[in-house]
């Protein structure tokens, strides 16, 4: 058990855990008025990503690397629940105790697990770029592949290096490559992912000299014939266009592909 304090004054709506790619606030619940009456237990949560506290100046923000329990059941302080071990059954309908241990012969001890946590303290508002960024190195981390070497023209006969983006182009920030699988059909399955939450966009004319919805409000009112004379919001992606091949994502949105690939022959083979 960790248990990180800080001098943040937060309040009971300052709390978040990051649950994935979803945000939980501490004695909230978005869809009825919570009546909180296990301050402990109900506030407790499987944190897969992270957890931050903010006040009106400062965020403190703590990753992990692996799920764990966590909380802030006190303000300014982060609770964290690495392992869970009890030599007594609690009464909560599990009828047995949670006592893990590693036996070496005849010698048994508690079972210990180790993990790293990642703290960084950022003004407010800035926090969520380094939570989003940086967990995708945490947890999609360069893995290092060695092939033995069968001859001297190993070299001569396969590809040692391989881009399926051009030189002068890289994803965005805040887009990420979540799979990137070949399956049986000779198909490739591609998930991208939008990391970051838009908390309030402001739209502005061409020239952004001035807010769209003040210029819509001067703008010249064309009568369209069969026409609603409601613009379509939108909320998701657009389509992906079959010549420029370029992805839009919305906001905290996943979009999955199937890409046809067309194989191409080097060095005779």
């Amino acid at each position: 058990m960790s248990k990180p304090s800080s001098v943040i004054k937060d309040d009971d709506s300052s709390v978040t855990f990051h649950l994935s790619f979803h945000l939980t606030i501490r004695d909230h619940r978005t869809d009825w008025e919570l009546e909180v009456s296990q301050p402990i237990a109900g506030n407790y949560y499987p944190i897969n990503l992270g957890i931050y506290l903010e006040d009106e100046n400062k965020e403190l923000s703590v990753l992990v690397d692996r799920a764990i329990g966590g909380s802030s059941i006190m303000d300014g302080q982060i609770e964290l629940m690495l392992h869970r071990r009890l030599l007594h059954d609690d009464a909560r309908g599990v009828g047995e105790v949670l006592n893990e241990t590693v036996c070496a012969l005849d010698d048994c001890k508690g079972s210990t697990i180790k993990g790293k946590y990642f703290f960084k303290i950022d003004p407010i508002g800035e926090g969520a770029k380094w939570r989003r960024s940086y967990s995708q190195e945490i947890y999609s981390p360069l893995i290092f592949a060695f092939a033995e070497q069968d001859g001297d023209d190993w070299m001569s006969s396969h590809v040692p290096t391989f881009t399926g983006l051009a030189s002068s182009y890289s994803l965005p920030d805040n887009v990420a490559i979540i799979t990137l699988q070949e399956l049986d059909n000779g198909k490739v399955l591609l998930r991208l992912a939008h990391l970051y939450e838009i908390i309030k966009v402001t739209e502005t004319s061409l020239s952004a000299n001035q807010e769209r919805a003040e210029m819509e409000k001067r703008r010249l009112a064309w009568k369209v014939e069969n026409s609603s004379g409601k613009e379509t919001k939108v909320s998701r992606g657009g389509p992906v266009d079959p010549v420029e091949l370029v992805v839009e994502l919305a906001p905290m949105e996943i979009r999955t592909f199937l890409v046809d690939l067309e194989y191409i022959k080097m060095f005779g083979a």
